[in-house]
């Protein structure tokens, strides 16, 4: 009875491990994860799992007289898997399932490095307990529309000078983002012109059918404007993309 007790809390109960058995994925893909289910110190009434694909994003917020910035979590999907299942102390359980990305789901890496951190957290919906979680880092690469798009905005004379996400929306001609994030790469000119652009912010919105770019420009003297751009996913090399991109760079 004491077990019971303590597994209600939290203390002694089922822990539940996923392990994604790809390595790499892009924005929309479908993915195979093997989650196992290990029993706690009592047997326990199971009675599904939930997973969500969550991401660090920054926001602000006005303290007083001060705007400061901040990294929150945000839930960008979420599914919930029944399985009314009792697993006895000690007892491991393994179940396979197929998740599948949103399309707008931001990009984790760029050539090889780490740019920022999206996950997936699974958790245990236990009768009459506290539900055990746990996170695994998605590795999650640019479409190929995307990389392509970054290329020739490198090649018109930009460096990459940061990535970030942002918590909120963003809006182009004929697209929106559905996500409670974005994903904003940051570009600075590799050589300063007095009346050239100081920097560039850069937006994708993929559909699964096109790429919205969004492109904001930071040029001296006359503030930001805003550009956008649709481009069809078949569009994947720097020869493809490039009249869309340089047509809006200006």
């Amino acid at each position: 009875m004491f077990k019971k007790l303590l597994a209600s809390v939290g203390i002694g109960k089922a822990k539940v491990d996923t392990i994604l058995l790809q390595d790499k994925l892009r924005a929309g893909d479908a993915f195979d994860i093997e989650v196992i289910i290990v029993g706690g110190d009592v047997e326990q009434h199971i009675n599904g799992l939930e997973f969500a694909v969550m991401a660090k994003a920054k926001t602000e917020s006005n303290v007083g007289d001060e705007e400061i910035e901040y990294n929150k979590s945000v839930v960008l999907q979420h599914w919930q898997q029944p399985l009314d299942i009792v697993i006895a102390p000690g007892e491991t359980r393994k179940e396979q399932f197929t998740l599948t990305l949103h399309p707008e789901v931001p990009a984790t890496q760029l050539f090889g490095q780490q740019v920022s951190k999206v996950w997936l957290q699974t958790g245990l919906d236990i009768k009459a307990g506290i539900d055990g979680s746990d996170q695994d880092p998605l590795f999650i690469e640019p479409s190929l529309t995307q990389i392509a798009v970054l290329d020739v905005i490198h090649q018109s004379g930009y460096s990459l000078f940061k990535v970030d996400i942002e918590a909120g929306g963003v809006r182009g001609h004929g697209f929106a983002s559905h996500l409670p994030c974005y994903q904003e790469y940051e570009f600075k000119p590799q050589s300063r012109s007095f009346f050239g652009a100081k920097e560039i912010e850069v937006t994708f919105v993929d559909n699964g059918a096109e790429t919205g770019v969004l492109i904001e420009i930071d040029r001296a003297f006359t503030g930001d404007g805003y550009r956008s751009v649709s481009i069809p996913n078949h569009c994947t090399t720097v020869d493809s993309v490039r009249p869309y991109i340089e047509n809006i760079l200006g």
